[in-house]
């Protein structure tokens, strides 16, 4: 039976990402981008006094150019087998987080002593907590996908990531797993860092706070159109509001191939990160995107195989210089 069950998760595991809260395809997440979606197309039309049509509304949200592109097909494909494969990659980050928790709390203790009393409790202890969560891990993927593009050894495995040549939302999961474990052990270690600081500082009896299980920060962040990131669908926040939050526009830009848009906006929710690094590029207005790695090299990235294994053969010959830059790597 046990083995039964085990069989079942396997097969069912591209779906969980569907019916969790926490996974990266929830239903509700879906259902906020389309409609985020919708409303783009409908203030698209009035600007142009078009007429509402149906057909021309599908046409606009599910192009047939982005979602019959040889890049489209072959980002479903290796969605299904990476999730199969690699999906229980998130418990290495919940151990790590853990374990990292518990000697960040043992440092404290041991330069500070056992604190008398919490810092704050109750509701205010519990939006410091969850805020901090969300800045630690948002830290951890800045760090991560910085060094991916800045390590050439790294940027090996993450071209996977922008060899995509048209952006829909499960091109998210078009990652290398070398991307996705240092993504995890970053994320992992700075989330458990802002865990044992909280315990410390709060008590360990303080929560988060959630919405139906999940960051409640991250929920309303997913909710704002996380996944219009990856897709054609120009959604900007006000230069304002990205100064601080990256929108769906200010990500498309990072995937884009102008020499001008080169290793910009590498945060994930915040890009404060990004103003501190100097790697923000805010547009003032919609700018036309081609996406892709520079000199076509994106056409060598058509297959399962070669997203597997094409990054191993290429970081292999830098092994033994993984911080020399060679011509061809210009930053993308």
């Amino acid at each position: 039976m046990a083995r039964l069950d085990e069989l079942i998760a396997f097969v069912l595991g591209p779906f969980e990402h569907l019916i969790s809260p926490q996974g990266s395809l929830y239903w509700l997440y879906l259902l906020s981008a389309f409609a985020l979606a919708v409303l783009v197309y409908l203030a698209a039309r009035q600007r142009r006094d078009g007429p509402v049509n149906i057909g021309r509304a599908l046409a606009f949200l599910f192009p047939p150019r982005i979602y019959r592109h040889p890049s489209a097909k072959l980002d479903f494909r290796y969605f299904l087998l990476n999730t199969l494969l690699f999906g229980g990659l998130i418990a290495p980050m919940l151990l790590s987080s853990i374990t990292v928790a518990h000697g960040t709390v043992g440092v404290l203790v041991e330069l500070f002593g056992v604190p008398n009393e919490p810092l704050v409790a109750g509701t205010v202890a519990q939006i410091a907590a969850t805020v901090g969560m969300v800045i630690a891990a948002d830290l951890g993927f800045y760090v991560s996908h910085y060094l991916q593009h800045k390590v050439p050894v790294l940027w090996e495995f993450h071209k996977v990531h922008h060899s995509a040549e048209v952006l829909h939302p499960i091109t998210a999961f078009r990652v290398h797993p070398v991307d996705q474990v240092l993504d995890i052990l970053l994320m992992g270690s700075m989330t458990g860092m802002a865990l044992g600081v909280a315990a410390y500082g709060f008590g360990t009896s303080t929560g988060l706070v959630t919405v139906i299980g999940l960051n409640a920060f991250v929920f309303a962040f997913n909710l704002a159109g996380a996944h219009l990131r990856h897709s054609h669908i120009w959604l900007s926040y006000g230069t304002r509001l990205e100064h601080i939050f990256v929108s769906p526009a200010l990500h498309q830009i990072h995937h884009s191939l102008a020499a001008r848009h080169l290793d910009r906006n590498l945060g994930g929710m915040l890009s404060i990160w990004d103003r501190v690094m100097g790697t923000l590029y805010v547009p003032q207005a919609e700018e036309h995107l081609t996406f892709g790695l520079t000199a076509g090299e994106h056409r060598n990235y058509t297959s399962i195989i070669r997203l597997y294994v094409l990054p191993l053969l290429k970081s292999g010959k830098l092994f033994l210089h993984p911080f020399k830059r060679d011509a061809s790597h210009d930053g993308r």
